[in-house]
């Protein structure tokens, strides 16, 4: 029995006319007594007897009203609690706020007309606590996470290059460590940052201690100086597509693909048990 033809037996049942029922639903009449006597024939017994005014219930219909008004308040409730469950709230890094969300919400939501979700960038410490305390449902990380109640998911990672621009001495080739010297760089991230910590390490083992003149929490601001040409800076390869395509910076992979951008997807353990939570988690996993 589907929802819908139990539906349309209970507004028979209730207006006491297939006629009126079929108003009532916006619906044919021929519609409605076609459902009704699927219905009929489903459960091998008659729902309705012809009066004058309409039809009345038979026996078995009486019998059949409470099973299904109840298994209509089943799926109406079902359906509202699914509804509400693909509200999420999401927290993640600006730069992925920035270059990344936008595209994987927008076309989620093009896929899930029903999605809404509320977004806030956050430092990785703030992400670890959002979870902890409910106030967010999943978190996009540039970072592993340690801790017992999380469970990740690694998406690609993202090569980071060195950036440099057109009119630099490197833009046609890096010359290679040896030359780095004193070489002005422009950093994303303060020296605390999990991202800028790899930058670091990955340059302190080939020698170089970089000369950062400029600090900014924003990979569009590093971008807009290195175009400037104040400087050379480390970037993720995704943040800088438009700008190659473009012609206004110029990357090179000096760490030979070694050196990347680790993106996750963190969330309580319990979500693994979500339905429309991980058919949203697989989206993403698809669609990154």
């Amino acid at each position: 029995m589907d929802k819908e033809s139990l539906e349309i037996f209970l507004t028979i049942a209730r207006h006491g006319s297939i006629n009126r029922a079929a108003q009532a639903l916006f619906l044919a009449q021929s519609t409605v007594t076609h459902r009704l006597k699927q219905l009929e024939r489903q459960i091998s017994t008659a729902l309705f007897v012809r009066t004058a005014s309409g039809v009345s219930l038979t026996a078995e219909g009486r019998r059949l009203l409470p099973i299904a008004a109840s298994i209509v308040e089943q799926m109406r409730a079902f359906t509202e609690q699914k509804e509400q469950r693909q509200s999420m709230t999401i927290v993640a890094g600006k730069a992925f706020v920035a270059f990344e969300l936008p595209r994987l919400i927008g076309q989620y939501r093009a896929a899930n007309p029903q999605f809404t979700c509320y977004v806030r960038s956050t430092l990785y410490e703030e992400s670890l606590s959002a979870l902890l305390t409910g106030t967010a449902d999943i978190a996009f990380l540039g970072s592993e996470m340690y801790h017992p109640h999380i469970y990740q998911e690694f998406l690609p990672s993202d090569r980071i290059l060195l950036v440099t621009s057109p009119t630099h001495p490197w833009a046609n080739g890096f010359p290679g460590f040896p030359e780095w010297g004193t070489e002005e760089m422009i950093l994303f991230g303060n020296h605390t940052a999990p991202y800028r910590q790899r930058i670091d390490r990955f340059l302190a083992q080939h020698g170089v201690f970089p000369n950062a003149i400029m600090e900014l929490d924003s990979f569009s601001a590093v971008k807009k100086m290195v175009e400037q040409s104040l400087g050379i800076t480390m970037l993720p390869e995704r943040t800088i597509q438009e700008e190659l395509c473009s012609g206004s910076l110029v990357a090179h992979d000096i760490a030979e693909g070694e050196l990347v951008r680790p993106t996750l997807i963190a969330y309580l353990h319990p979500k693994k048990e979500d339905e429309a939570f991980q058919q949203f988690v697989q989206w993403m996993k698809d669609n990154y």
